[in-house]
């Protein structure tokens, strides 16, 4: 049965009146954000912004969960250290009070009578004991109502000295509202089965209209340009820093003071650049892999040995580098490199050592491609990004071409990534590096704009370890944010019952933890999400009936529709990190300057303000986390209609990946309404 007009402009109507409500609810959650909403100033704890010097000690007011909550158990934290030298003041007699600042507004609110002095208002105090951290004394807390609350501070005796009367300090703090269905998951949550209604719609109306072609406009026309990119000294100019960096990094991390926190190498590492990088894959594709000093060594190794052996044929491909990435994503969480100094040193030293001698062993960039345990990440970010190196025409390069722009001569060395730049469709092995211009005689390569994401529906090429990836990846972060809850450990200890006493009795509780929440990672993101994809596959073949592609096939096509789902969560993720914890290494650069050159910056600042406050911070998560979906069902549809028939069944067929997606995003809305634990313990 054919599409009429009708339907068409039914769908035009339908998709026109889903970016009308996506609009009006991106105002409505931005004013929201903007005069409160559910997160309003709920964290002003968070980040050490309440100290007090008192006596040669510094008080510090910390909360968890981030922000606290109503009807949950929170903890209200004081932090006490000797000023100047840090070491946590042990043994001391604390007691903290709280009450809600309505009570205290009403009893200085008279006209007739002064305003009370802070000491003058009544707050019921309890000892607080020294729990887990040296120096951190706690209160449990499980608040009755949300707003501002008078937290009150008294101190009897710290390190060996008594005060009488005790020491009397007042802080604030916020209380949010509940966590779970709130009023902002049940908006999100409604928003994407909105969207997720009219992409299926969009999908069987839409099917037989024809596809669009642009020519844009060649960049490297502009004459300056395509002499920087191929100037010889382009490459070092962007390694020689990088290297010279992570040398500084590494030294730091060796020999500088082995406090996370403080230490400028797990700063810049894990704080700066782990979380920044993601967004220039998004926006310039691999360029970082030009830079990155891992790559260099790499490079310069097989430039230097000369090695004629190839990567073994078996491994050319991304099984080896997704295991290495999970390994290392599970190092992290159970060793805890980034708030070590010197973890993140040896990580830097082991690194560098492998990347030389794969260098030495087998051709160009082996490391990068097969190796590296971020190859995969960033080869599939990279091809959503609007930057593409291609071959400009290439009928031109079929009637002359002698492969310079592979092999390399005296102007280029040839692509680095095994690459034939007259093949290439797509951004997942393409450095950004320009040896394919330098070296092509007929200066047919083009440095162009397109569409975000386009290379996910366009390139002819589809893997089954790509779409593995694609799978697992929103795994991983869904997995990581569900992790960082403070209900996570609650979910721990219940698995963990599973273990038969006989068996947990010869183990420590943190042995067996470990292995119930390493269990959870790996199944959780090696097999369920992958499983679940299956069955989405295998549903669309069921659907479709006589024309099923099969479930292998279907579901290495398909597959990739996941992948902004998973950036998404990722960006969401670490959008968290730069904004709250980035403003940290600044006074941790004036400490390393100050240690280590005659040069004196100042006095390092360590209660810094984040850079966003928590619930405009939130806000930017949901939406990242919405608009990935959004992105999801257009590269989806995009790929149903190149995998199959324009037919209304191959409508029908996308819907069991839709909801799929839909599922996927619904999931991670959830967590990131959940109270969250510390993210960064650095």
């Amino acid at each position: 049965m054919g599409i009429n007009a009708r339907q068409v402009t039914g769908g035009g109507s339908f998709l026109g009146l889903s970016l009308i409500w996506l609009i009006l609810f991106s105002v409505f959650a931005t004013s929201l954000a903007l005069a409160g909403g559910d997160h309003a100033e709920a964290t002003p704890m968070a980040g050490g912004m309440r100290l007090m010097i008192f006596d040669g000690f510094q008080v510090e007011l910390l909360g968890l969960p981030r922000p606290l909550r109503l009807r949950a158990e929170n903890k209200i934290i004081l932090k006490i250290l000797r000023d100047g030298s840090l070491e946590p003041v042990r043994n001391g007699k604390v007691f903290i009070g709280v009450v809600p600042a309505r009570l205290l507004n009403r009893a200085s609110a008279s006209d007739k009578a002064p305003i009370p002095q802070p000491d003058m208002i009544e707050v019921p105090l309890s000892p607080a004991p020294e729990v887990v951290w040296a120096g951190s004394y706690t209160l449990t807390r499980t608040f009755s109502e949300t707003g501002p609350h008078r937290v009150r501070v008294a101190l009897a005796e710290l390190d060996g000295k008594t005060f009488n009367p005790p020491a009397v300090f007042d802080f604030e703090l916020n209380v949010a509202p509940a966590s779970g269905l709130s009023a902002g998951f049940a908006l999100f949550a409604l928003t994407a089965i909105v969207t997720a209604s009219g992409g299926i719609y969009w999908a069987i109306v839409r099917a037989r209209l024809p596809t669009r072609h642009k020519s844009p406009l060649n960049l490297l026309d502009i004459s300056w340009l395509a002499r920087f990119v191929t100037w010889k000294g382009f490459q070092p100019l962007l390694q020689i820093p990088t290297l010279i960096i992570i040398a500084v990094i590494a030294f730091l991390g060796f020999f500088d003071i082995q406090e996370g926190a403080k230490n400028l190498a797990t700063k810049l590492t894990w704080i700066l650049w782990w979380p920044g990088i993601i967004f220039t894959f998004i926006l310039v594709g691999r360029l970082w892999c030009v830079m990155c000093p891992f790559g260099a060594l790499n490079e310069w190794a097989a430039n230097l040995f000369r090695p004629a052996r190839l990567f073994p044929k078996a491994l050319r491909n991304l099984w080896l580098a997704t295991v290495a990435f999970l390994l290392f994503t599970w190092a992290d969480e159970q060793i805890g490199i980034i708030r070590s100094p010197q973890l993140t040193a040896w990580v830097i030293v082991i690194f560098a050592v492998l990347s030389v001698g794969i260098g030495a062993v087998f051709q160009r960039r082996s490391f990068c491609h097969y190796l590296c345990p971020i190859t995969g990440l960033v080869g599939l970010y990279s091809m959503v990004s609007p930057v593409e190196v291609r071959a400009a025409d290439r009928s031109l390069c079929q009637k002359n071409c002698r492969q310079d722009c592979y092999r390399g001569n005296e102007k280029g060395n040839g692509c680095p990534m095994f690459e034939f730049p007259m093949t290439v469709d797509r951004n997942a092995f393409c450095n950004v590096c320009f040896e394919c211009v330098r070296s092509c005689p007929s200066s047919n390569l083009a440095l162009r704009f397109r569409s975000f994401g386009k290379d996910l529906w366009a390139s002819g090429k589809r893997w089954l370890d790509e779409a593995y990836l694609s799978v697992v990846l929103v795994g991983v972060t869904t997995i990581l944010t569900a992790q960082m809850i403070t209900a996570w450990g609650g979910w721990i200890s219940g698995l963990a019952k599973g273990i038969p006493l006989s068996l947990r009795v010869l183990m420590k509780p943190v042995t067996y933890l470990t292995v119930v929440e390493s269990a959870v990672f790996f199944l959780g993101s090696l097999l369920l999400f992958p499983v679940l994809g299956l069955c989405a596959a295998w549903a669309v073949n069921r659907i479709s009936g006589e024309n099923g592609k099969g479930i292998k096939k279907t579901f290495t096509q398909l597959a990739y529709m996941f992948l902004p789902v998973g950036l998404a969560m990722h960006l969401a993720h670490n959008i968290s990190h730069l904004v709250t914890e980035g403003p940290g290494v600044m006074p941790a650069l004036q400490r390393t300057i100050a240690r280590f050159t005659p040069i004196d910056p100042g006095e390092p600042n360590w209660q810094f303000a984040p850079l966003l406050s928590a619930d405009v911070v939130y806000w930017l998560e949901m939406l990242l986390v919405l608009f990935g979906f959004v992105f999801s069902l257009i590269v989806g549809y995009r790929l149903t209609m190149s995998f199959s028939d324009r037919s209304e069944q191959t409508g029908k067929a996308f819907v069991p990946f839709v909801v799929l997606s839909l599922l996927f995003t619904l999931i991670n809305f959830y967590l990131l309404n959940q109270p969250m634990g510390a993210r960064h313990g650095a």
